[in-house]
């Protein structure tokens, strides 16, 4: 009987070994522990009219111009990777500032910006739009720093900024925000602008989330 007991425990033992020896086997490194690739940021991007930077938030304000292509207007830089990629950035309204405080009704302006998201040949990837009023400066997000040290600041500012994210397709090296149409509302009525050439909002904090390869 005892030998009997041992022989099976031999057995039970031998039996659980190898188990174990299949378990390691199958929780290999390449599956146990392995992580994806981790995620990078890039902020290369290039604008055809550069507006400067913010007197308050240092950011980099690009005005968002009417084109077919992205030269004409910002140009983001996506470098390689594997997989869709993202793109980020804060959407401004683009307002112009009496440089003499007005009575709010007076001043007021409301703007609806439609803008496009390109690749470099002009497909279009996905359009959006940002709409804010304008009364006082306490309805605009930063000031943008004058030409000259100690100038006044620039009398075009951004208003409140929408953030934006979109995916790009994989394989895609570059992409370009243009614009697309201005509607605006003022005391004295509505206009709509859509020239080529024509600034019709402003952007900041752009930047590309991407899987390098």
């Amino acid at each position: 009987m005892r030998r009997l007991l041992r022989k099976r425990t031999g057995v039970l033992l031998a039996c659980c070994a190898a188990a174990m020896v299949v378990a390691d086997v199958a929780a290999s490194p390449q599956t146990r522990g392995a992580k994806p690739p981790a995620k990078r940021t890039s902020a290369v991007f290039t604008c055809a009219a550069d507006l400067g930077m913010g007197t308050a938030s240092r950011r980099r304000f690009c005005d968002v111009v009417v084109a077919s292509v992205a030269a004409e207007s910002v140009s983001v830089a996506i470098p390689v990777h594997t997989g869709a990629a993202t793109l980020l950035f804060d959407l401004h309204n683009r307002f112009t500032v009496d440089p003499v405080p007005a009575d709010p009704a007076l001043a007021f302006a409301r703007h609806t910006a439609v803008i496009a998201v390109i690749r470099q040949a002009g497909d279009i990837i996905e359009r959006m739009a940002v709409t804010r009023d304008y009364r006082t400066p306490a309805d605009l997000f930063d000031r943008i720093a004058g030409a000259a040290r100690g100038a006044a600041p620039r009398a075009i500012a951004p208003g409140a900024p929408q953030a934006m994210r979109v995916t790009i397709p994989a394989g895609v090296g570059g992409i370009g925000i243009v614009g697309t149409r201005l509607e605006e509302w003022r005391a004295a009525g509505r206009a709509a602008f859509d020239s080529p050439g024509r600034p019709i909002a402003i952007v900041s904090n752009v930047r590309v989330e991407y899987t390098p390869r």
